[in-house]
């Protein structure tokens, strides 16, 4: 109390100071004049997230995941509650989209919409990408939101994030933040390249929508990163990833046609390697560093080997496992792919010792298959 009273006569001296200086009149019309200006301008300013979330609250939903449990009072099973997420529909036929780890072990599915709820289906999941369609089977008429372009999001773009954080108690709340970062790569995660933002996602926003300022949806909540910092372990806030578009759609496509996700494969195992960003002598580059290539696979068909280095994609440089994976996912069987490798005859006899020679960059035309194996 005694700060504030302090701060508060501290404000009225320099005011005073500010009225009285120079000319009076003069120096307290300018005094006024510049404290209406500010009143004014933040009365005058309409906020684009009221817009949004108006437009757009009514495709999010809740998502309600009932499993059949015994009850010992009752002597019976009974389905009980035992996870809630959110959703966002996605086609006017009803299908909603949302997170896997949502509605993993249903028995039933409900969809918490206006308040009511409604009974769904699961069309189809797919693991790798944390990612579900379910269908509204009751006769409503929901509205359906207007995808995004993944290659239009920006670091430091707003994100508007809209969900049911711990449940129904807390249906359709409005976070905002920006888009901290693209392309996340998890540990862990084969596929998913990720987009981080510091909107507050918790418990229960799992599989909502995060937004534009134009109302497009832009992608789907998925986890944050949280810790106290206690006993040595560091603080975490303003941390969590959202799936974005290039990954959701194609994927959100083939499980309302097909119930299932297919992916071509080219027949590799691959990991991130860190280098400089062109091939030089003397260092190796970034890319993909293929591990392995399955016996019979299209990769070892076409000619490409293991230490082999992917620089390349299409023509498009990439420098991450997800770039490939993520390209590949969105191509069918039978489609090819152009790769540029990065060859380095005997990079695997090298040691920290010897100095990297210079390779060569070789191109090979793929066409994709769907091998029985779990290879990229």
């Amino acid at each position: 109390m005694k700060r504030e009273i302090a701060a508060g006569a501290l404000l009225m001296g320099t005011l005073a100071a500010i009225l009285f200086i120079g000319n009076g009149a003069e120096s307290e019309a300018r005094t006024v004049y510049a404290q209406g200006e500010y009143v004014a301008s933040l009365a005058g300013t309409a906020s684009p997230f009221a817009d949004v979330a108006n437009v757009v609250m009514p495709c999010v939903v809740g998502v309600s995941n009932r499993a059949n449990t015994y009850s010992i009072i009752s002597g019976q099973t009974e389905l009980v509650e035992q996870a809630t997420g959110s959703g966002v529909v996605v086609t006017t036929q009803g299908h909603v989209v949302t997170n896997y780890h949502v509605v993993e072990g249903a028995s039933d599915v409900q969809v918490l919409w206006q308040g009511q709820y409604l009974k769904a289906e699961i069309v189809g999941v797919d693991e790798l990408t944390d990612l579900a369609v379910l269908r509204v089977m009751e006769d409503v008429a929901l509205p359906a939101v207007r995808m995004g372009n993944a290659q239009d999001v920006r670091v430091g773009d707003w994100a508007i994030v809209i969900g049911n954080p711990l449940g129904k108690q807390f249906a359709d709340t409005v976070t905002v933040g920006v888009v901290s970062a693209l392309n996340r790569e998890l540990e862990g995660s084969s596929i998913v390249k990720m987009l981080q933002t510091d909107a507050a996602i918790n418990s229960g926003n799992s599989g909502g929508g995060m937004f534009n300022t134009r109302g497009e949806l832009i992608g789907i909540p998925s986890l944050k990163f949280s810790a106290s910092g206690s006993r040595g372990v560091a603080s975490i806030e303003g941390i969590a990833m959202a799936i974005p578009m290039d990954v959701v759609q194609p994927v959100v496509n083939s499980l309302i046609q097909y119930g299932k996700v297919t992916r071509p494969k080219l027949g590799i195992s691959v990991m991130t390697l860190r280098g400089s960003e062109e091939p030089t002598e003397g260092s190796l580059p970034a890319g993909v560093y293929v591990s392995a290539v399955s016996k019979g696979s299209p990769a070892e068909q076409a000619g490409i080997r293991p230490d082999d280095i992917i620089i390349r994609v299409d023509g498009e440089r990439i420098t991450l496992h997800t770039d490939l994976t993520n390209h590949i996912a969105s191509k069918q069987p039978g489609d090819t792919v152009t790769l540029t490798v990065y060859r380095i005859e005997g990079l695997s006899e090298l040691t920290v010792q010897d100095r990297v020679p210079k390779g060569e960059e070789l191109e090979f035309v793929i066409e994709l298959q769907v091998p029985a194996d779990t290879s990229l």
